[in-house]
């Protein structure tokens, strides 16, 4: 999966600002989810997005595992990832 191709973005004090352009939704992601969108640029599977928080924030794979579920969860939901 990787970051839809109509979404455009630009990090901001360490937080990620983004538009939609199909919807003209804007969004935000702060801390854990910057660093999450930022990886998404080319195609990554979930676990690979669980190693990055792993390796940021030293946290448990398990917790990491679930945090990344969550967050594709609700970008998939909004449409901002391309499978």
């Amino acid at each position: 999966m990787r970051r839809h191709a109509e979404v455009i973005w630009r990090q901001v004090d360490g937080r990620v600002v983004g538009l939609d352009l199909r919807s003209s939704r804007y969004f935000s992601l702060n801390g854990s989810g910057a660093v999450l969108w930022e990886a998404l640029e080319d195609d990554v599977a979930p676990e690979q997005l669980a190693e990055v928080l792993v390796g940021r924030y030293g946290i448990e794979r398990s917790e990491a595992d679930t945090d990344v579920a969550a967050f594709v969860k609700e970008l998939s939901s909004n449409g901002l990832l391309e499978q």
